[in-house]
């Protein structure tokens, strides 16, 4: 399948994440209820990247509502899936689907996206990543040597737009305020990112927070 969205703009991505943003008209509390059980997952981070830092710290200057928890800078990725929760995944089986996934990831080049875009759910506000064909097809990749090794892993949903989180709704508020926010910030660009590789990651939810910690990083060396 072509990358239909290949030639999407920064203009084009926050137009679209605007246009649903705006017909959000109750925000929610993203930490109630449960969910908070530790997991591995796959992610994208993106250490060193100092562009998507600063722009991510010029949405949280300008986006100063009492009600989100922004990420911290360190803190920012892209979860791809989840692999298991902990406790159901055994050491050895862990590190075949880290091997399953090297070997997946021979023929998986580096990935030259996009990160702008402000725009976000009823319970989070985040950036758009584009072209997400590439993403997508590293995620399939991913999954499918997950399942290989794992078929009973409690993979997420198939429905995946590829974001990066910037911040976690703490409230249950009207929208209308965040929807001003982002919409003066509909305009804020996008940096472009090079991925080299990708990680597998044992996250926790804290309070209104999540922290992880990278257990392994597999690298994208097809191309190379």
């Amino acid at each position: 399948m072509k990358d239909a969205d290949r030639t999407l703009t920064a203009e084009a991505v926050a137009a679209e994440e605007l246009r649903c943003f705006r017909e959000i008209r109750q925000l929610r509390d993203h930490w109630a209820g449960g969910g908070g059980r530790r997991a591995y997952c796959w992610y994208l981070t993106f250490e060193g990247c100092t562009e998507l830092r600063a722009l991510a710290k010029r949405c949280r200057d300008r986006t100063a509502l009492r009600y989100y928890d922004f990420t911290p800078p360190s803190e920012l990725h892209m979860t791809l899936d989840r692999i298991a929760f902990e406790g159901e995944i055994p050491p050895d089986v862990l590190r075949a689907v880290a091997s399953a996934a090297t070997m997946a990831c021979r023929g998986v080049p580096p990935l030259d996206i996009n990160i702008g875009g402000l725009g976000g759910t009823p319970g989070a506000i985040g950036l758009s990543v584009f072209p997400r064909g590439p993403v997508q097809r590293l995620r399939d990749a991913l999954r499918a040597a997950t399942l290989s090794v794992s078929p009973s892993a409690q993979v997420k949903n198939s429905d995946f737009r590829p974001h990066v989180a910037l911040a976690y709704c703490n409230s249950d508020v009207r929208a209308a305020h965040a929807i001003a926010a982002v919409e003066r910030l509909s305009t804020v660009g996008a940096v472009a990112v090079t991925v080299k590789h990708v990680a597998v990651v044992l996250v926790e939810r804290r309070q209104r927070a999540y922290s992880w910690n990278a257990i392994t990083q597999i690298p994208l060396t097809g191309g190379a």
